[in-house]
Order: C-alpha cells, then structure tokens, then sequence
C-alpha cells in the first residue's frame, strides 16, 4: 500500500534588524544596521505520514542562541505537539542578519530584538500544518553543478558542488521545494544592509516558478563563495546570479520517485575535544585573533572545565529515500563526505547551524596547527577545542546512527 505522505509550507518574515549589530566579520565592528535589502523570513515545511510527522524549519539567521533554541523547541512543543525527534530547526547562516547568538566580538545582541523572534518561527510552523495537503509525486534531486562556492581553508580542498533536495507536488497546492547547497552566505561581505544573502535568493527565484521554496544550508564551514560584493557591483544581481546557479541546477536535477516515506530520528553522538588544563589554555588563548576575545574565552575555559568529549544530538528526517541530518556547527566538507560514503548511491545531505550553534566542525590536520576554524572560531563561540579526530568520529557516528532510516523494519 503506497504511503500517504502530507506537506504544508509556512513563511514569516522576521522583523527588520535596522537599528540593532548584524553579526560577523568581527572584531567589535558596531556593524548597526542601516537599512533592508532584502527581507528575512523564517520558513518552514510540515510532513505528516499516518502517526509519523516532521517540522522542517530554515531561517534567515546568523544562528540561535541556546536560550533561543529552546524557546522555539517549547514554543512547538506546546502550542502543536511536536517532540524534539519531530522538529529540525536550521539557519542559513546569512552574516548579513542581526546578531542572535553571543558571538563574542561578532555583534551584539539586542535582547529586546530577540525577544520577537520565537513567534516568527511558531507562526511560520501553525501556517505550514494549516497547509498541509496530499503529496502526489515527489521528485529528488542530486544534481553537481559548476561550483557556487570554494575551499577556503585548503587549496583544491574538498566542496560539495552538489544541489540536493526534493520537489514535492500537492493536490490543489502550489508544489513545496526544498533545496539544499553548502556555502558561508557571506557574498555581500560586511555590508550594513541586512540580507538573507543568496538563500534568499535561491528561494524567491522558486517562488516566482511557482514553487513554495526552502534553502537548507549544508556543510558550509570551510565553503566560501566564489564572487563576493567589490566596488561597482550590483548587490541584487550578484545574489541573483548565484542563487539562479544552485536553483536551475536543482531543476536540472529532478527525477520522479515512487518513495514517499516519512521517518525522523534523534541520537546522541560524543564529540571528543582537546585535554585542556590551565597551562594548555594559557597557551592557546596566546594564539586568538584578539587579545581581548581571547582572554573572555580563556577566563571561560578555566571556569568552566569541559572534559575530554562533548553530547551532541544529531537529528534527522527521511523524506521518501532522502535524508537530511543536522548538526548544531559550522560543519567542513568532510562530515558530509564521510556519512554519504558509508552508504554509496545514497542522496544524503548534511546539514549546518541546527539548533543551538556550538562553534566549528573543522578537519584538523595530524599535526595540530592553530588557525581560524582550529583555534579562533571556539574563542568567538566560547567553546572548547576539539581533539584531532573529531570530525573522524562524528561521521562514523552519524553513518551509524541514521541506519535506523535507511533499513526498512
């Protein structure tokens, strides 16, 4: 008996920022907005399957904060009955949106704002349930395109130039698009006009094809676009430029399915992290970026001893034979890599900044060399350093833990 799959589609737009810090490109810039170039929104997908349901959200955010993140899980928790398992909660990480997380030296964050912005994502997500409607075909993609982004962290390093999602066609409903493509959203470089950057441009091109439209970032941690904002550039066209590329190449892509089955999954995995004692933090916090985010975080480190490994839950959601898992980091490349291939033939798509953000998911190389991802992203988060092997690990995990979505009972 074929699966009876639902999809709703709900979008808010988040007030505007002008007047508070935009967050990124530190340090201590007092980066205040001036003005809109473009709306933000918080956008959300609702998927119902017989008991089984899923709250896909992507907004058009930097990241959350902890406090954040988990008055929205409540919010939802509440008001619509949805568990921790049921709810995906993502930013596009758009360095061109207020500052919601405290990201030392990165923006300062205006309480008050924040304050407004878990009634964005609940009203998003009440519109999305409202508007659920039967799925009559679904269709992935899994298409390489020429490359949006590259490694800034490696020469010839890795980068997923590929364009993965689902389009999903409604009885009586405008067809619900989610498309997911790695890249730091950072084309308009430290502008002082806020901009969800290319996602937002990915998804009002879908929009004006008819299409309800959904950007999941992916591992965009070490992934920088290749043309950024200089003198004389048209902001709107450049934005355009890019998001046209990663959205034709979804169209490109797209291949009838007969898979509409829905699961979700949460799991923990351990992230090792670095030995640290007092003399190893001293040592260090001597090779931050910035003397004083450097010592904050240091004063931070000695305080409040981490251990040797940090709980990470991982959640994930299959939608027919797609699956999408998301990671509360800026994730490298090599996540991704590792997780897809344990299971060849496979469309996966690891996603970043879920939840609550932690810091980066960097590839450390054998010897352990202090740089930006390594050493000075964990001083602006204030989070502790990883062991060599951590993105070894968390990929062995996560291949492990989404076995539960790929085996049939």
């Amino acid at each position: 008996m074929r699966t009876m799959l639902k999809t709703g589609f709900g979008i808010k737009e988040i007030p505007s920022p002008v007047g508070t810090e935009l967050c990124g490109y530190g340090y201590y810039l007092e980066r205040v907005c001036d003005a809109s170039l473009d709306p933000l929104h918080v956008r959300c997908v609702a998927l119902a399957s017989g008991e089984t349901k899923s709250l896909v959200f992507s907004a058009d955010l930097i990241c959350l904060s902890e406090e954040l993140h988990q008055q929205i899980r409540c919010s939802v928790s509440d008001k619509l009955g949805y568990s921790g398992r049921e709810v995906m909660i993502l930013c596009t990480h758009t360095h061109t949106g207020p500052a919601t997380s405290n990201l030392e030296g990165c923006g300062v964050v205006n309480e008050d704002y924040n304050s407004r912005i878990p009634a964005v994502f609940l009203a998003a997500a009440e519109q999305a349930v409202a508007d659920l409607a039967l799925a009559e075909e679904l269709e992935e993609c899994c298409q390489p395109i020429e490359p949006v982004g590259f490694n800034r962290n490696f020469q010839n390093g890795p980068h997923d130039a590929v364009v993965r999602g689902l389009r999903i066609r409604r009885a009586g409903r405008p067809p619900v698009a989610i498309i997911s493509y790695p890249c730091h959203p950072v084309i308009l470089g430290a502008s002082r006009q806020s901009s969800a950057d290319f996602p937002g441009a990915v998804c009002r091109i879908g929009e004006e094809n008819g299409m309800k439209t959904i950007l999941l970032n992916g591992c965009c941690g070490d992934i920088n676009p290749l043309r950024r904002l200089a003198s004389g550039d048209d902001p709107r066209k450049l934005l355009e430029d890019s998001g046209r590329k990663i959205f034709d190449g979804f169209m490109q892509g797209l291949q009838s399915s007969d898979d509409m089955e829905l699961k979700n999954a949460e799991f923990n995995t351990v992230l090792p992290l670095k030995a640290m004692g007092k003399d190893e933090v001293d040592a260090i916090a001597k090779q931050g970026g910035n003397e004083r985010v450097a010592e904050i975080w240091r004063k931070s480190m000695l305080a409040n001893p981490r251990g040797e490994a940090d709980d990470i839950m991982v959640r994930c959601v299959r939608i027919g034979a797609m699956i999408f898992c998301s990671l509360p980091f800026e994730t490298f490349t090599a996540v991704g890599d590792m997780v897809r291939q344990a299971y060849p033939g496979r469309n996966i798509a690891v996603l970043g900044c879920a939840d609550h953000t932690r810091s980066y998911l960097p590839v450390i190389t054998s010897e352990w060399q202090p740089s930006y991802p390594v050493v000075i992203a964990p001083m602006l988060y204030g989070y502790p350093i990883m062991a060599s092997d951590a993105v070894e690990s968390i990929g062995r995990q996560i291949a492990s833990g989404i076995r539960s979505l790929i085996n049939n009972p």
